[in-house]
């Protein structure tokens, strides 16, 4: 009689373990446009900016607005957002809605979409400065089913705003380029100047640094010169770099730079990144000198082959006595 109990206790267990439970995939999708507003506005001025938040999900999501603030930015220009800041701008900005307010959680259906109208008005006495902020909406739940079983999904979406609050259009900062140098290829450095083989490409990595306090932004050329000629040309990618900040440079297709030499360019190149803004300009460049590395060494190996296989071969044999 245990036995068979047993037996069944193990088979009523073992059915528990091979059917299992339904689970439900919870949808989230959320977009915001525009993802980027760069403004330049005055001291007592205003001005008004919709952006448009879709639910692109299938069930209705309550949602809440803010303003984050950041200072910093990683070198790809990811923003390092600091919710628990708490600077003097915040009070800047305020929507517009009648039915939607900054910090309240407001709902969008399956499917719709709602504008949010976002309004910033600079007091006259506020100080020359950039402002970098996040309009940061987030889902909402402040409710706790208890019939409930599984993962809830959470998501956020931001909009990130680059502000420069001067009388100036344009005011001036600081660009450095820092860290130009080949990143691959077949390649050596003596003193300052790069050895390479003109047979073989290159890629080479370079990061703009901005030291002044305003906003600037990446427009400019990579060019080869060789013997006070342009060989090559190359354009840089345009991206914002904000203040006191560093931003990995790219060309225009997000690579890093490439160059490749053949047979015919060899001597000495020089390399340049340049860089012209509205408020800055910064050039750096390198010295290469190319020439046929790869076609040399094989050269060289392949005469020292011949030389030791001749010797071998013409050896006189010594007679036996």
């Amino acid at each position: 009689m245990k036995k068979s109990i047993s037996s069944t206790i193990l088979y009523i267990g073992f059915l528990f373990l091979i059917i299992p439970k339904p689970t439900y995939a919870a949808d989230y999708g959320l977009a915001i446009s525009p993802p980027l507003l760069r403004v330049h506005i005055k001291p007592g001025k205003s001005i008004t900016q919709v952006f448009k938040l879709e639910n692109l999900s299938q069930s209705e999501k309550t949602l809440v607005a803010g303003i984050v603030p950041f200072t910093d930015a990683d070198e790809l220009g990811n923003p390092i957002l600091n919710p628990k800041a708490n600077t003097p701008w915040i009070s800047y900005f305020s929507l517009a809605n009648s039915n939607i307010t900054l910090d309240k959680p407001f709902t969008i259906k399956s499917g719709s979409s709602e504008q949010l109208i976002l309004s910033l008005s600079i007091p006259e006495a506020a100080p020359s400065r950039d402002i970098y902020a996040t309009l940061l909406v987030a889902t909402y739940n402040n409710s706790i089913d208890n019939d409930f079983m599984g993962t809830s999904v959470s998501g956020i979406i931001g909009a990130n705003m680059l502000i420069t609050v001067n009388s100036q259009a344009f005011p001036d900062t600081i660009l450095r380029i820092e860290d130009f140098k080949p990143q691959q290829g077949s390649f050596i450095k003596i003193g300052n100047i790069y050895f390479a083989d003109s047979i073989s490409p290159l890629t080479f990595s370079a990061i703009v640094s901005n030291q002044g306090s305003y906003l600037a932004e990446t427009k400019g050329v990579f060019r080869v010169t060789a013997r006070n000629k342009p060989v090559h040309l190359e354009g840089i990618l345009p991206v914002n770099v904000i203040g006191n900040s560093r931003r990995q440079l790219l060309n225009t297709k997000g690579n890093a730079f490439e160059y490749s030499p053949s047979l015919t360019n060899t001597g000495l190149h020089r390399l340049s990144l340049e860089i012209q803004t509205d408020n800055s300009s910064t050039t750096g460049s390198i010295e290469i000198f190319f020439f046929p590395l790869k076609l040399t060494i094989g050269l060289i190996i392949s005469l020292l082959i011949i030389a030791t296989t001749v010797k071998f071969t013409t050896k006189t044999p010594q007679k036996n006595p």
